[in-house]
């Protein structure tokens, strides 16, 4: 079932245009990370490219939710299948698939760009990949793609959940410029805090992550499951 959710993502024009706008500017970011830096290898260009779609990914998740009750198509989905927990389980599926596809399809960008850039900027480009850091990386757009789907189900107003989305990181940065307690606060509430794990694997690091993922994912996605599974359905 995972996979008709995973279909519904392009079943309107916004979730085209977003996807074609997302494949388009991994392009840019790719190939603009070798034009603008020295020395950047195959793993720095792919990471590069999934940049776009690691920023489109939480929207597109959290439209995948809330696009049935934003166009009335809720009532059909559960005459279909009646078992509303089936649905949530699947739209989180499709949402963490979605994430690894932009992962994967950041590595055949890199691997596309790289020797065409090496090509035309005359520079030998690496053909190295820190796969450890890259791990994590993709750990973090995964996260980052349930997590949208967590907000949609929690907030269910699309509007209100992609502003959140797209204004924390903002919001993050400003806080964290306030003083040394304030920047540790939002370490502690930021799902992107996954990729330092690359160099501290203390306690205190898996500590924030587990966090991290409980504000994000935990708590929006039990207030939206209850009232998924509580609520009558208009």
């Amino acid at each position: 079932m995972w996979h008709v959710e995973l279909r519904k993502l392009v079943d309107t024009r916004v979730g085209v245009a977003l996807v074609v706008a997302g494949a388009l500017l991994a392009g840019v970011f790719g190939g603009g990370a070798v034009l603008i830096r020295d020395g950047q290898a195959f793993g720095d260009i792919a990471r590069m490219a999934a940049v776009p779609g690691a920023t489109l990914v939480p929207v597109l998740t959290i439209l995948l939710v809330t696009a049935e009750r934003t166009h009335h198509t809720a009532l059909s989905t559960y005459l279909l299948v009646p078992q509303r927990g089936r649905v949530v389980v699947a739209k989180a599926l499709a949402s963490g698939t979605l994430g690894l596809a932009v992962v994967l399809l950041s590595l055949v960008a890199g691997a596309i760009i790289t020797p065409i850039a090496g090509l035309l900027t005359g520079q030998s480009i690496a053909w190295q990949m820190a796969w450890p850091e890259f791990g994590l990386f993709a750990a973090g757009v995964m996260l980052s793609a349930v997590s949208g789907w967590a907000l949609g189900l929690g907030v269910s107003h699309a509007p209100a959940a992609i502003v959140v989305v797209l204004i924390w990181p903002m919001v993050a940065s400003i806080i964290s410029t306030i003083g040394d307690t304030a920047a540790e606060v939002v370490r502690w509430l930021d799902l992107a805090s996954v990729t330092t794990l690359v160099d501290d694997h203390s306690l205190l690091a898996w500590a924030r992550v587990g966090v991290g993922i409980i504000v994000w994912i935990g708590i929006p996605a039990a207030v939206g499951c209850w009232r998924t599974l509580t609520r009558e359905v208009d």
